[in-house]
Protein backbone atom coordinates (compact mmCIF):
# COMPACT_ATOMS: atom_id res chain seq x y z
CA UNK A 1 0.00 0.00 0.00
CA UNK A 2 1.41 3.26 -0.91
CA UNK A 3 2.33 6.12 1.76
CA UNK A 4 -0.20 9.22 1.56
CA UNK A 5 0.75 11.62 -0.49
CA UNK A 6 3.40 10.14 -2.40
CA UNK A 7 3.76 8.26 -6.32
CA UNK A 8 5.59 6.17 -8.00
CA UNK A 9 8.63 7.64 -10.00
CA UNK A 10 9.89 5.40 -13.69
CA UNK A 11 8.77 2.55 -11.57
CA UNK A 12 10.08 3.20 -8.07
CA UNK A 13 8.43 4.25 -4.76
CA UNK A 14 9.37 7.44 -3.35
CA UNK A 15 11.14 7.33 -0.34
CA UNK A 16 10.08 8.94 3.16
CA UNK A 17 10.93 13.12 4.00
CA UNK A 18 13.11 12.04 6.86
CA UNK A 19 15.61 9.19 5.35
CA UNK A 20 15.41 11.96 2.11
CA UNK A 21 17.13 14.58 4.26
CA UNK A 22 19.31 12.07 6.66
CA UNK A 23 20.78 10.34 2.84
CA UNK A 24 21.30 14.19 1.24
CA UNK A 25 23.05 15.55 4.67
CA UNK A 26 25.00 12.33 4.31
CA UNK A 27 25.92 12.52 0.46
CA UNK A 28 27.10 16.03 1.28
CA UNK A 29 29.02 15.44 4.53
CA UNK A 30 30.50 12.56 3.20
CA UNK A 31 31.72 14.36 -0.29
CA UNK A 32 33.72 17.16 2.27
CA UNK A 33 35.86 14.79 3.51
CA UNK A 34 37.31 14.25 -0.26
CA UNK A 35 38.79 17.58 0.00
CA UNK A 36 41.83 18.66 2.20
CA UNK A 37 42.87 18.80 5.14
CA UNK A 38 41.51 14.92 4.82
CA UNK A 39 41.67 14.10 0.89
CA UNK A 40 39.96 11.05 1.16
CA UNK A 41 39.54 10.77 -2.89
CA UNK A 42 37.15 7.88 -2.72
CA UNK A 43 34.24 9.67 -1.54
CA UNK A 44 34.86 12.27 -4.37
CA UNK A 45 33.28 9.20 -6.78
CA UNK A 46 30.97 7.64 -4.31
CA UNK A 47 29.66 10.26 -1.99
CA UNK A 48 26.78 11.81 -4.62
CA UNK A 49 25.60 8.18 -5.22
CA UNK A 50 22.64 8.79 -2.00
CA UNK A 51 22.24 12.41 -3.63
CA UNK A 52 21.43 10.88 -7.17
CA UNK A 53 19.45 8.60 -5.82
CA UNK A 54 17.19 10.80 -3.79
CA UNK A 55 16.93 12.67 -7.21
CA UNK A 56 15.51 9.81 -8.44
CA UNK A 57 13.19 9.11 -5.55
CA UNK A 58 12.00 12.31 -4.87
CA UNK A 59 8.16 12.87 -4.76
CA UNK A 60 7.95 16.18 -7.13
CA UNK A 61 5.06 18.33 -6.68
CA UNK A 62 7.04 21.79 -8.30
CA UNK A 63 10.10 23.73 -8.35
CA UNK A 64 11.30 24.18 -4.72
CA UNK A 65 10.47 19.77 -4.00
CA UNK A 66 13.30 19.49 -6.59
CA UNK A 67 14.98 22.24 -5.57
CA UNK A 68 15.14 21.48 -1.98
CA UNK A 69 17.39 17.69 -2.41
CA UNK A 70 20.06 20.03 -4.07
CA UNK A 71 19.70 22.58 -1.47
CA UNK A 72 20.26 20.59 1.27
CA UNK A 73 22.89 17.96 0.02
CA UNK A 74 24.75 21.16 -0.85
CA UNK A 75 24.45 22.99 2.96
CA UNK A 76 25.39 19.84 4.65
CA UNK A 77 28.68 20.16 1.85
CA UNK A 78 29.74 23.51 2.46
CA UNK A 79 29.15 24.37 6.24
CA UNK A 80 31.90 21.19 7.01
CA UNK A 81 33.87 22.91 3.97
CA UNK A 82 33.84 26.58 5.02
CA UNK A 83 33.22 26.93 8.51
CA UNK A 84 36.79 28.54 8.64
CA UNK A 85 35.20 31.40 7.68
CA UNK A 86 33.27 31.81 11.04
CA UNK A 87 36.55 31.89 12.72
CA UNK A 88 38.59 34.49 10.84
CA UNK A 89 37.32 36.92 13.42
CA UNK A 90 38.90 34.55 16.32
CA UNK A 91 42.06 34.32 14.54
CA UNK A 92 42.92 38.14 13.86
CA UNK A 93 40.36 40.43 14.56
CA UNK A 94 38.28 41.16 17.28
CA UNK A 95 34.31 39.99 17.30
CA UNK A 96 34.36 36.22 16.45
CA UNK A 97 30.86 36.43 15.75
CA UNK A 98 30.84 38.88 13.15
CA UNK A 99 31.76 36.65 10.07
CA UNK A 100 28.80 34.14 11.17
CA UNK A 101 26.13 36.11 9.11
CA UNK A 102 28.63 36.04 5.81
CA UNK A 103 29.35 32.39 6.47
CA UNK A 104 25.20 32.06 6.76
CA UNK A 105 24.86 33.61 3.42
CA UNK A 106 27.62 32.01 1.31
CA UNK A 107 26.86 28.51 2.42
CA UNK A 108 23.11 29.69 1.49
CA UNK A 109 24.41 30.97 -1.90
CA UNK A 110 26.64 27.96 -3.43
CA UNK A 111 24.24 25.67 -2.03
CA UNK A 112 22.04 26.87 -4.30
CA UNK A 113 23.18 26.40 -7.57
CA UNK A 114 23.38 22.73 -6.55
CA UNK A 115 19.49 23.13 -5.86
CA UNK A 116 19.38 24.29 -9.26
CA UNK A 117 21.65 21.18 -10.38
CA UNK A 118 18.54 18.91 -8.33
CA UNK A 119 15.73 20.55 -10.21
CA UNK A 120 17.38 20.60 -13.32
CA UNK A 121 18.01 16.97 -12.60
CA UNK A 122 14.13 15.67 -12.14
CA UNK A 123 13.31 17.78 -15.07
CA UNK A 124 15.51 16.21 -16.87
CA UNK A 125 15.55 12.79 -16.05
CA UNK A 126 11.86 12.47 -15.82
CA UNK A 127 10.41 14.10 -18.92
CA UNK A 128 13.54 12.61 -21.48
CA UNK A 129 14.34 9.59 -22.59
CA UNK A 130 18.04 11.16 -22.23
CA UNK A 131 20.40 8.44 -20.31
CA UNK A 132 20.27 9.68 -16.80
CA UNK A 133 23.81 8.57 -16.06
CA UNK A 134 24.56 11.29 -18.51
CA UNK A 135 22.26 13.59 -18.09
CA UNK A 136 24.13 14.14 -14.40
CA UNK A 137 27.57 14.80 -14.70
CA UNK A 138 26.20 17.63 -17.48
CA UNK A 139 23.88 19.44 -15.06
CA UNK A 140 26.90 19.11 -12.78
CA UNK A 141 29.63 20.92 -14.18
CA UNK A 142 27.17 23.40 -15.85
CA UNK A 143 25.84 24.18 -12.32
CA UNK A 144 29.69 24.50 -11.15
CA UNK A 145 30.49 26.64 -14.46
CA UNK A 146 27.89 29.01 -13.59
CA UNK A 147 28.93 28.89 -9.75
CA UNK A 148 32.31 30.35 -11.66
CA UNK A 149 30.66 33.26 -13.16
CA UNK A 150 29.92 36.88 -12.35
CA UNK A 151 31.79 38.93 -9.54
CA UNK A 152 30.54 36.72 -6.77
CA UNK A 153 31.86 33.62 -8.59
CA UNK A 154 33.47 30.93 -6.88
CA UNK A 155 35.10 27.83 -7.56
CA UNK A 156 35.78 26.68 -3.72
CA UNK A 157 34.35 23.46 -3.63
CA UNK A 158 34.57 22.22 -7.38
CA UNK A 159 34.52 18.51 -7.25
CA UNK A 160 37.70 18.32 -9.43
CA UNK A 161 39.74 20.13 -6.89
CA UNK A 162 39.50 16.75 -4.93
CA UNK A 163 41.85 15.18 -7.93
CA UNK A 164 44.93 16.99 -6.70
CA UNK A 165 45.57 14.54 -4.55
CA UNK A 166 46.49 11.93 -7.43
CA UNK A 167 47.91 13.93 -10.01
CA UNK A 168 48.21 10.82 -12.60
CA UNK A 169 44.39 10.65 -12.85
CA UNK A 170 43.76 13.98 -13.99
CA UNK A 171 46.51 14.94 -16.59
CA UNK A 172 43.34 15.33 -18.69
CA UNK A 173 42.51 18.50 -16.90
CA UNK A 174 45.18 20.01 -19.78
CA UNK A 175 42.58 19.78 -22.01
CA UNK A 176 39.18 20.15 -19.85
CA UNK A 177 40.27 22.42 -17.56
CA UNK A 178 39.28 21.07 -13.69
CA UNK A 179 35.49 20.85 -14.58
CA UNK A 180 35.95 18.32 -16.76
CA UNK A 181 37.50 16.31 -13.63
CA UNK A 182 34.18 17.53 -11.94
CA UNK A 183 32.43 15.56 -14.97
CA UNK A 184 34.19 12.54 -14.31
CA UNK A 185 33.61 12.01 -10.57
CA UNK A 186 30.21 12.88 -11.21
CA UNK A 187 29.98 10.26 -14.01
CA UNK A 188 31.40 7.68 -12.26
CA UNK A 189 28.84 8.30 -9.10
CA UNK A 190 25.49 8.26 -11.50
CA UNK A 191 27.12 4.61 -13.09
CA UNK A 192 27.67 3.46 -9.74
CA UNK A 193 23.89 4.14 -9.38
CA UNK A 194 23.05 2.25 -11.97
CA UNK A 195 24.82 -0.60 -11.32
CA UNK A 196 23.27 -0.74 -7.47
CA UNK A 197 19.46 0.05 -9.34
CA UNK A 198 19.98 -1.17 -13.13
CA UNK A 199 18.57 -4.20 -14.49
CA UNK A 200 20.52 -7.85 -14.42
CA UNK A 201 20.66 -7.25 -18.05
CA UNK A 202 22.05 -3.50 -17.93
CA UNK A 203 24.77 -4.29 -15.31
CA UNK A 204 27.30 -6.11 -17.52
CA UNK A 205 27.54 -2.70 -19.65
CA UNK A 206 27.83 -0.46 -16.73
CA UNK A 207 30.16 -2.39 -15.52
CA UNK A 208 32.09 -1.98 -18.33
CA UNK A 209 32.02 1.26 -18.14
CA UNK A 210 32.94 2.07 -14.88
CA UNK A 211 35.92 -0.01 -15.34
CA UNK A 212 37.05 2.17 -18.61
CA UNK A 213 35.67 5.11 -16.59
CA UNK A 214 38.89 4.41 -13.92
CA UNK A 215 41.42 3.15 -16.22
CA UNK A 216 41.20 5.15 -19.05
CA UNK A 217 42.29 8.74 -17.19
CA UNK A 218 44.82 6.87 -15.31
CA UNK A 219 46.47 5.29 -18.40
CA UNK A 220 46.56 8.58 -19.92
CA UNK A 221 47.96 10.07 -17.46
CA UNK A 222 51.02 7.41 -16.91
CA UNK A 223 51.88 8.28 -20.82
CA UNK A 224 51.85 11.70 -20.10
CA UNK A 225 53.50 12.00 -17.22
CA UNK A 226 56.17 9.03 -18.78
CA UNK A 227 57.47 11.77 -20.81
CA UNK A 228 59.72 13.41 -17.45
CA UNK A 229 61.15 17.16 -17.43
CA UNK A 230 62.64 19.53 -19.59
CA UNK A 231 66.21 20.17 -19.11
CA UNK A 232 65.89 23.49 -18.58
CA UNK A 233 64.96 24.91 -15.48
CA UNK A 234 64.88 27.68 -13.19
CA UNK A 235 65.80 28.23 -9.18
CA UNK A 236 63.38 29.15 -7.24
CA UNK A 237 63.66 30.46 -3.38
CA UNK A 238 60.14 30.22 -1.30
CA UNK A 239 59.97 32.46 1.65
CA UNK A 240 57.81 31.64 4.67
CA UNK A 241 58.31 34.20 7.11
CA UNK A 242 55.02 33.43 9.35
CA UNK A 243 54.69 37.03 10.59
CA UNK A 244 51.52 37.74 12.95
CA UNK A 245 48.88 39.46 11.20
CA UNK A 246 48.29 42.10 13.35
CA UNK A 247 51.88 42.60 14.15
CA UNK A 248 52.94 43.09 10.45
CA UNK A 249 51.14 46.59 10.34
CA UNK A 250 52.45 47.77 13.52
CA UNK A 251 54.27 50.65 12.86
CA UNK A 252 56.81 49.69 15.80
CA UNK A 253 57.06 46.22 14.06
CA UNK A 254 57.66 47.10 10.88
CA UNK A 255 61.44 46.69 10.85
CA UNK A 256 61.19 43.54 12.22
CA UNK A 257 59.56 42.06 9.54
CA UNK A 258 62.21 43.30 7.08
CA UNK A 259 65.15 41.49 9.30
CA UNK A 260 63.11 38.52 9.14
CA UNK A 261 62.51 38.81 5.40
CA UNK A 262 66.25 39.87 4.71
CA UNK A 263 67.74 36.43 6.96
CA UNK A 264 65.37 34.54 5.04
CA UNK A 265 66.66 35.66 1.96
CA UNK A 266 70.51 35.85 2.52
CA UNK A 267 70.06 32.55 3.54
CA UNK A 268 68.20 31.33 0.89
CA UNK A 269 71.50 33.24 -1.47
CA UNK A 270 73.40 30.40 -0.09
CA UNK A 271 71.75 28.07 -2.31
CA UNK A 272 72.27 30.95 -5.37
CA UNK A 273 68.71 30.57 -6.68
CA UNK A 274 67.64 32.87 -9.72
CA UNK A 275 64.97 34.10 -7.78
CA UNK A 276 63.58 34.83 -4.32
CA UNK A 277 59.94 35.21 -3.69
CA UNK A 278 58.52 37.02 -0.59
CA UNK A 279 54.52 36.42 0.04
CA UNK A 280 51.67 38.69 -0.04
CA UNK A 281 52.02 42.06 1.02
CA UNK A 282 55.63 41.26 3.01
CA UNK A 283 56.48 44.29 2.62
CA UNK A 284 54.06 46.64 5.22
CA UNK A 285 55.22 49.86 3.25
CA UNK A 286 54.43 52.06 -0.32
CA UNK A 287 57.42 51.04 -1.15
CA UNK A 288 57.82 53.15 -4.58
CA UNK A 289 57.41 56.16 -2.47
CA UNK A 290 59.66 55.18 0.74
CA UNK A 291 63.06 55.05 -0.04
CA UNK A 292 64.30 53.87 3.17
CA UNK A 293 62.34 50.27 2.87
CA UNK A 294 63.04 50.03 -0.50
CA UNK A 295 66.51 50.05 -0.06
CA UNK A 296 66.12 46.92 2.57
CA UNK A 297 64.38 45.09 -0.20
CA UNK A 298 68.00 45.88 -2.49
CA UNK A 299 69.98 44.69 -0.11
CA UNK A 300 67.63 41.60 0.29
CA UNK A 301 68.43 41.06 -3.58
CA UNK A 302 71.88 41.73 -3.00
CA UNK A 303 72.24 39.17 -0.13
CA UNK A 304 70.53 36.67 -2.45
CA UNK A 305 72.65 37.63 -5.42
CA UNK A 306 69.24 37.71 -7.67
CA UNK A 307 65.92 39.74 -7.83
CA UNK A 308 63.62 39.50 -5.26
CA UNK A 309 59.48 39.65 -5.83
CA UNK A 310 58.09 41.09 -3.08
CA UNK A 311 54.10 41.68 -1.99
CA UNK A 312 53.40 45.27 -0.94
CA UNK A 313 50.20 47.55 -1.30
CA UNK A 314 50.89 50.20 -3.99
CA UNK A 315 49.48 54.18 -3.68
CA UNK A 316 48.43 55.62 -7.15
CA UNK A 317 47.22 59.33 -7.13
CA UNK A 318 45.23 60.54 -9.57
CA UNK A 319 45.43 64.12 -9.14
CA UNK A 320 46.77 66.69 -6.87
CA UNK A 321 43.55 66.66 -4.80
CA UNK A 322 43.46 65.42 -1.26
CA UNK A 323 41.88 61.49 -0.86
CA UNK A 324 42.10 61.07 -4.96
CA UNK A 325 43.96 58.63 -4.82
CA UNK A 326 43.38 54.72 -4.98
CA UNK A 327 45.45 51.57 -3.03
CA UNK A 328 46.56 48.18 -5.13
CA UNK A 329 47.34 44.88 -3.96
CA UNK A 330 50.46 44.54 -5.45
CA UNK A 331 53.86 42.57 -6.33
CA UNK A 332 56.76 44.16 -7.33
CA UNK A 333 60.40 42.66 -8.72
CA UNK A 334 63.38 44.53 -7.04
CA UNK A 335 67.06 43.73 -8.65
CA UNK A 336 69.85 43.94 -7.18
CA UNK A 337 71.55 46.87 -8.58
CA UNK A 338 68.34 48.92 -7.46
CA UNK A 339 66.03 49.12 -9.60
CA UNK A 340 62.74 47.14 -10.27
CA UNK A 341 61.98 45.10 -13.26
CA UNK A 342 58.14 45.42 -13.12
CA UNK A 343 54.91 45.87 -11.24
CA UNK A 344 51.52 43.80 -11.10
CA UNK A 345 48.74 44.77 -9.72
CA UNK A 346 45.82 42.17 -8.28
CA UNK A 347 43.54 41.81 -10.99
CA UNK A 348 41.00 39.47 -9.04
CA UNK A 349 39.97 41.28 -6.07
CA UNK A 350 38.35 39.53 -2.87
CA UNK A 351 34.68 40.80 -2.92
CA UNK A 352 33.84 42.28 0.67
CA UNK A 353 37.76 41.35 1.93
CA UNK A 354 38.92 43.69 -0.94
CA UNK A 355 36.86 45.33 -2.44
CA UNK A 356 32.19 46.28 -2.31
CA UNK A 357 30.94 44.99 -5.36
CA UNK A 358 29.35 47.21 -7.36
CA UNK A 359 30.66 50.15 -5.72
CA UNK A 360 31.98 52.30 -8.90
CA UNK A 361 28.11 51.81 -10.48
CA UNK A 362 26.63 52.70 -6.88
CA UNK A 363 28.51 55.43 -4.71
CA UNK A 364 26.66 55.17 -2.11
CA UNK A 365 28.04 51.54 -1.55
CA UNK A 366 31.46 52.89 -1.04
CA UNK A 367 30.25 54.61 2.53
CA UNK A 368 29.62 50.96 3.53
CA UNK A 369 32.44 49.71 5.85
CA UNK A 370 33.20 45.91 5.99
CA UNK A 371 36.51 46.53 7.09
CA UNK A 372 37.82 45.41 3.67
CA UNK A 373 40.94 46.86 2.11
CA UNK A 374 39.44 49.17 -0.09
CA UNK A 375 41.51 47.88 -2.64
CA UNK A 376 41.22 48.76 -6.89
CA UNK A 377 41.74 46.20 -9.08
CA UNK A 378 45.20 46.06 -12.19
CA UNK A 379 44.06 45.74 -15.65
CA UNK A 380 47.04 44.58 -16.83
CA UNK A 381 48.34 40.79 -17.29
CA UNK A 382 52.08 41.35 -16.66
CA UNK A 383 54.53 38.64 -17.54
CA UNK A 384 57.97 38.99 -15.83
CA UNK A 385 61.14 38.23 -17.39
CA UNK A 386 64.44 36.73 -15.82
CA UNK A 387 67.51 35.00 -18.32
CA UNK A 388 65.98 31.52 -16.58
CA UNK A 389 62.80 32.21 -17.32
CA UNK A 390 59.10 34.13 -17.39
CA UNK A 391 56.73 34.30 -15.31
CA UNK A 392 53.50 35.96 -13.63
CA UNK A 393 52.44 36.20 -10.20
CA UNK A 394 48.74 34.65 -8.54
CA UNK A 395 47.97 36.79 -5.85
CA UNK A 396 45.96 35.03 -2.84
CA UNK A 397 42.82 33.70 -4.23
CA UNK A 398 43.86 34.40 -7.54
CA UNK A 399 45.03 31.17 -8.20
CA UNK A 400 41.15 29.66 -7.63
CA UNK A 401 40.27 31.09 -11.05
CA UNK A 402 41.50 29.15 -13.94
CA UNK A 403 40.57 31.30 -16.64
CA UNK A 404 42.15 34.03 -15.00
CA UNK A 405 45.70 31.80 -14.87
CA UNK A 406 45.28 30.36 -18.25
CA UNK A 407 45.35 34.42 -19.78
CA UNK A 408 48.91 34.74 -18.02
CA UNK A 409 50.02 31.64 -19.52
CA UNK A 410 48.65 32.21 -22.90
CA UNK A 411 50.62 35.68 -22.65
CA UNK A 412 54.04 34.12 -22.43
CA UNK A 413 54.20 32.52 -18.68
CA UNK A 414 56.44 29.98 -18.18
CA UNK A 415 56.62 29.42 -14.53
CA UNK A 416 53.26 30.27 -12.31
CA UNK A 417 54.18 32.24 -8.69
CA UNK A 418 51.83 32.42 -6.19
CA UNK A 419 51.62 34.49 -3.28
CA UNK A 420 49.05 34.64 -0.66
CA UNK A 421 49.19 35.39 3.36
CA UNK A 422 46.47 32.97 4.92
CA UNK A 423 47.67 33.47 8.55
CA UNK A 424 44.49 35.30 9.41
CA UNK A 425 42.74 31.79 9.02
CA UNK A 426 44.42 30.11 11.84
CA UNK A 427 45.28 26.45 11.86
CA UNK A 428 42.08 25.63 9.78
CA UNK A 429 41.42 23.77 7.03
CA UNK A 430 41.57 26.72 4.65
CA UNK A 431 45.47 27.17 3.87
CA UNK A 432 45.48 23.28 2.97
CA UNK A 433 42.37 23.75 0.51
CA UNK A 434 43.88 26.77 -1.12
CA UNK A 435 47.12 25.77 -1.73
CA UNK A 436 45.53 22.60 -3.04
CA UNK A 437 43.25 24.30 -5.56
CA UNK A 438 46.43 26.62 -6.70
CA UNK A 439 48.11 22.96 -7.29
CA UNK A 440 45.20 22.35 -10.14
CA UNK A 441 46.36 25.31 -11.82
CA UNK A 442 49.82 23.64 -12.82
CA UNK A 443 48.55 20.43 -14.28
CA UNK A 444 45.63 22.25 -16.58
CA UNK A 445 48.58 24.48 -17.66
CA UNK A 446 51.51 22.30 -17.64
CA UNK A 447 53.52 24.99 -15.55
CA UNK A 448 55.90 24.26 -12.42
CA UNK A 449 54.21 26.62 -9.59
CA UNK A 450 56.06 27.82 -6.86
CA UNK A 451 53.95 29.21 -3.61
CA UNK A 452 55.07 31.79 -1.14
CA UNK A 453 52.76 31.89 1.74
CA UNK A 454 53.22 33.88 4.75
CA UNK A 455 52.36 30.92 7.43
CA UNK A 456 52.02 28.10 4.37
CA UNK A 457 51.39 26.32 3.01
CA UNK A 458 54.26 27.22 1.15
CA UNK A 459 55.35 24.53 -2.10
CA UNK A 460 56.79 24.02 -5.24
CA UNK A 461 54.89 21.79 -7.59
CA UNK A 462 55.78 20.16 -11.35
CA UNK A 463 54.61 20.59 -14.54
CA UNK A 464 52.14 17.50 -13.80
CA UNK A 465 50.60 18.72 -10.57
CA UNK A 466 53.17 17.18 -8.20
CA UNK A 467 54.04 18.74 -4.59
CA UNK A 468 58.19 18.49 -4.75
CA UNK A 469 58.29 20.08 -1.08
CA UNK A 470 56.15 21.44 0.74
CA UNK A 471 56.01 23.29 4.76
CA UNK A 472 54.19 22.83 7.69
CA UNK A 473 51.96 25.76 8.44
CA UNK A 474 52.88 28.70 11.18
CA UNK A 475 56.29 28.11 10.69
CA UNK A 476 59.38 30.24 9.42
CA UNK A 477 61.18 28.84 6.91
CA UNK A 478 61.88 28.23 3.15
CA UNK A 479 62.44 26.60 0.08
CA UNK A 480 64.80 26.47 -2.33
CA UNK A 481 64.38 24.20 -5.52
CA UNK A 482 65.31 23.91 -9.00
CA UNK A 483 61.83 23.98 -11.22
CA UNK A 484 61.23 22.69 -14.58
CA UNK A 485 60.54 25.27 -17.32
CA UNK A 486 57.85 24.71 -20.34
CA UNK A 487 57.12 26.49 -23.13
CA UNK A 488 54.66 24.39 -24.72
CA UNK A 489 51.10 25.20 -24.05
CA UNK A 490 48.51 22.98 -23.36
CA UNK A 491 44.99 22.81 -24.87
CA UNK A 492 43.39 24.38 -22.14
CA UNK A 493 45.77 26.74 -21.88
CA UNK A 494 45.41 28.55 -25.95
CA UNK A 495 41.48 27.96 -25.97
CA UNK A 496 39.86 27.86 -22.37
CA UNK A 497 37.03 26.43 -20.95
CA UNK A 498 35.32 25.07 -24.11
CA UNK A 499 34.54 21.79 -22.37
CA UNK A 500 32.63 23.72 -19.88
CA UNK A 501 30.96 26.13 -22.39
CA UNK A 502 30.08 22.77 -24.03
CA UNK A 503 28.42 20.97 -20.67
CA UNK A 504 26.30 24.33 -20.19
CA UNK A 505 25.04 24.67 -23.87
CA UNK A 506 23.53 21.04 -23.92
CA UNK A 507 22.54 21.50 -20.13
CA UNK A 508 20.54 24.41 -21.90
CA UNK A 509 19.15 22.12 -24.55
CA UNK A 510 18.17 19.41 -22.03
CA UNK A 511 16.60 21.47 -19.92
CA UNK A 512 14.82 23.76 -22.93
CA UNK A 513 13.83 20.03 -24.41
CA UNK A 514 12.22 18.97 -20.71
CA UNK A 515 10.18 22.46 -20.82
CA UNK A 516 9.44 21.85 -24.55
CA UNK A 517 7.93 17.93 -23.57
CA UNK A 518 5.93 19.19 -20.90
CA UNK A 519 4.46 22.05 -23.15
CA UNK A 520 3.75 19.42 -25.83
CA UNK A 521 1.85 17.52 -23.08
CA UNK A 522 0.37 20.30 -21.43
CA UNK A 523 0.19 18.61 -17.95
CA UNK A 524 -0.53 20.33 -15.30
CA UNK A 525 1.84 18.40 -12.82
CA UNK A 526 5.85 16.81 -12.90
CA UNK A 527 5.75 13.52 -14.17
Amino acid sequence: MRRRGTRPVRGHETIPRARQYALLAASGAALSLAFPPIDFLPAAFLALVPFFYVLRHTRVTGFWSAFRPGLVAGISFFVPLLYWLVLLSANEMDNPIVMSGPLVLLVLLESSYWGLFSAAAVLVTRRTAFPSWLALPILWVACEQLRSLFIMGLTWGDLGYAGVVFPRVVQFASVTGVLGVSFWMALVSALVLELLEGGARRRRAVVVGLVLALVLPAAHGTLVMSRGYPERTIRVAVLQPNIEGKKKWDADYKHVSFDVLGELSAEAGRHEPDLVVWPETAAPSYLLRDETNYRRVVEAAVDAGCPVLTGMPDVEYLSNEPGDHVVHNSVLLVMPDGSHAGKYDKIHLVPFGEVIPGATLIPVLRKVDFGEADFAPGEERVVFELHAAKFSVLICYESIFPRLVRQFVAGGAELLVNVTNDVWYGRTSMPFQHASMAVMRSIENRRSLARSANSGVSLVVDPYGRVLERTPIFERTLIVYDLPVVEETTFYSRHGDVFAWTMLVLAGLLVAASIAFRSARQSPHLP
